[in-house]
């Protein structure tokens, strides 16, 4: 069930506290040396952050949908790749939730709870990316298993995953309707973790290549019936998307506010610069473009807290495409704002614009939500008022 507001804001003070103390004096680090900070995975888990996505039968304080978003924005802030990593356990913990046998959620649900294992999403492919429905693995029916044979790409945290939400075609000539979806345990034989992306940002979120071969699950490890598994992958992608759109908005407030700061301090021609007009115009044009799409995303969160439809999914794709622009153009103008000094590690602008490139391109690149919207404009005309009441 949802958290109530006093819950909720006493979940967020001690995420400000762990952001504070613990992930932002360390973010630049993980940034320059790319692992994966599991000290701060246990801290996170031992605030029960990792739970919020699972019901308390099974060991978790949720589900709750506006929290999570919360949570990931405030990280973002100062680390944009812990705040990958928090918010990939809720895209790869839902279809689980949603679709897994009893046996399996009482299998994994209570470990993720704890942090004890870490759980990856396995849909992407080399030759399937933003056209999920054209998946090349194959999950064969043999007797009382099913035989999953592919190749998977840019598997979020693969590296350190313990279990992996796999989604294979059961039906090759069914196109979206033959995807299926299936819980393979990392020990599984065949399945082999292959290397890492050496990414232009999200630095210690490893991005990894797996290989199914041969890999023998039960008939259980299938997360609801054959064929539901595109429908299981869709089923959270509004989620995705907002959560997209959450460190999208927390890197761009991270990054204003070390260059307002900057600006106030830093003196040149006899005056603080945000007191020349050229300064002041920008960082006010970045406020406004950052004040407009946290409007968005917070209205969005209203409607899918109401219940999904195409009008909400619209607004999730409205959301995430004004979201991660405004935060790719903030970025990039503090850099500006910062000089020279924008382009030292020395400070942290130049980091979260790196970071912030990948927003663009996650959960359907931005191209691909104008489609989806340029559809529903079709379809229902524009998605507010009367006209979009869908």
């Amino acid at each position: 069930m949802p958290i109530d507001p006093t819950s909720r804001g006493q979940i967020l003070d001690s995420v400000d506290r762990l952001v504070r103390d613990q992930i932002g004096p360390r973010a630049a680090q993980i940034d320059e040396t790319g692992e994966f900070p599991r000290d701060l995975y246990a801290a996170a888990a031992k605030l029960g952050l990792f739970g919020l996505w699972i019901p308390e039968a099974y060991g978790g304080i949720g589900p709750d949908l506006v929290t999570p978003l919360l949570i990931s924005e405030r990280i973002a802030r100062a680390s944009p790749t812990f705040s990958l990593t928090f918010s990939n356990c809720g895209d790869a913990t839902t279809p689980i939730v949603i679709g897994g046998t009893e046996r399996i959620k009482r299998t994994w649900l209570p470990r993720i709870a704890t942090g004890e294992i870490i759980p990856c999403f396995s849909l992407s492919e080399p030759q399937s990316g933003s056209d999920a429905a054209s998946i090349r693995t194959t999950a064969r029916r043999d007797g009382d298993s099913y035989v999953i044979n592919g190749r998977k790409m840019w598997c979020t945290n693969g590296a350190v995953g313990g279990v992996y939400v796999c989604f294979a075609k059961t039906d090759p000539e069914a196109g979206h309707r033959g995807v299926s979806a299936f819980v393979v345990p990392r020990e599984t034989p065949g399945l082999t973790i292959g290397r890492d992306e050496s990414l232009i940002g999200l630095r210690g979120s490893p991005t990894t290549e797996l290989m199914y071969d041969n890999v023998r699950v039960p008939l259980d490890a299938r997360l609801g019936e054959e064929g539901q598994g595109f429908k299981i992958a869709m089923v959270t992608l509004d989620e995705a998307r907002l959560n997209c759109s959450a460190m999208a908005l927390g890197a761009a407030r991270g990054a204003l506010d070390c260059a307002l700061a900057y600006a106030k301090e830093r003196v040149q021609f006899g005056k603080p610069i945000i007191q020349h007009q050229g300064l002041a115009f920008l960082l006010a044009r970045c406020t406004a473009a950052l004040a407009t799409a946290h409007a968005q995303w917070e209205k969005t969160i209203a409607m899918l807290e109401a219940g999904k439809s195409p009008l909400a999914s619209t607004h999730a794709a409205i959301a995430k495409m004004v979201s991660t622009d405004a935060a790719m153009m903030i970025t990039t103008e503090a850099i500006q704002v910062l000089g020279a000094n924008g382009l030292s590690k020395a400070y942290p602008v130049e980091r979260l614009m790196r970071d912030c490139k990948a927003f663009q391109i996650f959960d359907g690149t931005n191209q691909i939500q104008q489609m989806l919207i340029g559809r529903y404009l079709e379809k229902h005309g524009l998605p507010f008022g009367e006209a979009g009441a869908h």
